[in-house]
């Protein structure tokens, strides 16, 4: 009894859990950041503004960029290892806490563009690199 007692629980608390992934749903690009060396300017950037993006388990699209049947990998970096690969600190890009999640999208076929790589800043905002541009993206 006390077995199926204990099973019941685990279930129910398994049911009641929220299962969805902080990077699930659609995102929308509302600024850029510009912590270091950049290939375009603020100008540029702004033509992103409004880029509509949505990352579901089977499709992930940035603008008009498809990948189907995405894998996705995440990985939690410490500000110091952050730093080292994107020449980006914490605190410019809002990012509280000793530590971030790096989402990387790979696809079937070589899928090298925007929203490949998804930087969690809080549950409903994070950040795509591109051409040395952190543009924020908040979820809609």
């Amino acid at each position: 009894m006390r077995y199926i007692s204990l099973l019941l629980t685990l279930f129910l608390l398994s049911c009641s859990s929220d299962n969805s992934k902080w990077y699930q749903g659609h995102w929308q690009v509302t600024d850029a950041k510009f912590p270091g060396i950049s290939a375009m300017g603020m100008d540029d950037a702004k033509a992103w503004f409004g880029t509509k993006a949505s990352y579901t388990d089977t499709k992930v699209s940035f603008a008009d960029e498809v990948c189907d049947k995405p894998q996705f990998t995440l990985t939690t970096l410490a500000e110091a290892e952050f730093y080292s690969l994107y020449r980006a600190r914490f605190q410019q890009l809002g990012i509280t806490g000793e530590s971030t999640e790096i989402l990387t999208v790979g696809c079937p076929s070589d899928w090298v563009a925007p929203g490949a790589i998804l930087i969690k800043a809080e549950n409903n905002t994070a950040y795509m690199l591109w051409d040395g541009v952190f543009f924020k993206l908040d979820k809609v």
